[in-house]
């Protein structure tokens, strides 16, 4: 059984208020949603979010412990939880959930980059559906807001077996793409205000980023930035969601879509 192993694959939303979060997106990207049995978690049943006949994401509660606010939390595949689990240790990171299986679906985790920014681990008990680059509605990056790309970039490819290329964003600093298989999976950049939290923040594909932020602003959206064109990667364009987290769209060049 093949794995593409450090990849982000799943994307969940933590928050107190599911049925908004879904009228929300539902509205915004035309997400459906899917239930599974799930008799660990309140209810016993997880809402998955659907891009047409895939699930890329999923709904839930805060668990015990974490924290409160609205927010995106990635999971990152690995062939291996408890060895990257000892990987993000040894370079400094921090765990947050240990490693424990999900009936037969597979193994989770929930870990903390070395200044605080939190993501899971997934390791499917089989190979699992490949990227959805090129799907209006689904996942297509994710970034991560620092205040030490450096040292980030550092810790991601000691932990995720990433390689890391550097590209100058001139007066911006420096972006560093993490790679895996020749192929650019994640971003990492200068926290874009000084104070603002170590955060993983994903993109969302769409059709027109004018046309999305446009309308996720009359749904109650706050507007982070309005359409700016990035040169080989598309049109972009983030937002606030009504419950505060923020989230980033893009309209892609035919050029990024091949990378």
């Amino acid at each position: 059984m093949a794995f593409t192993h450090s990849r982000f694959v799943w994307f969940e939303y933590i928050t107190t208020d599911i049925p908004k979060a879904q009228g929300f997106f539902g509205e915004l990207f035309n997400w459906k949603t899917q239930s599974m049995p799930a008799p660990t978690l309140p209810g016993g049943s997880y809402t998955m979010l659907a891009i047409g006949e895939h699930t890329q994401g999923g709904y839930i509660n805060p668990p015990p412990g974490a924290p409160t606010n609205a927010h995106w939390l990635p999971h990152l595949i690995t062939d291996n939880a408890q060895a990257t689990v000892t990987q993000i240790t040894a370079n400094g990171g921090a765990i947050k959930l240990a490693p424990v299986k999900m009936g037969d679906m597979g193994t989770y985790a929930v870990v903390a980059d070395p200044l605080g920014g939190v993501f899971a681990l997934w390791q499917p008990a089989k190979a699992e559906a490949g990227d959805f680059k090129g799907v209006d509605g689904a996942f297509c990056w994710n970034e991560l807001y620092t205040e030490d790309p450096e040292r980030s970039a550092a810790f991601y490819k000691a932990i995720g077996a990433f390689t890391v290329e550097a590209m100058d964003m001139g007066g911006m600093g420096t972006y560093h793409v993490l790679k895996t298989d020749d192929k650019s999976r994640a971003g990492i950049m200068k926290a874009p205000m000084p104070g603002m939290p170590q955060s993983w923040m994903p993109y969302v594909q769409v059709a027109s980023t004018d046309a999305s932020i446009a309308k996720a602003k009359r749904l109650g959206a706050n507007i982070i930035m309005a359409g700016q064109d990035a040169a080989d990667v598309g049109r972009l364009g983030i937002f606030v969601d009504p419950q505060g987290a923020p989230l980033g769209v893009l309209q892609p060049d035919p050029k990024y879509l091949k990378k």
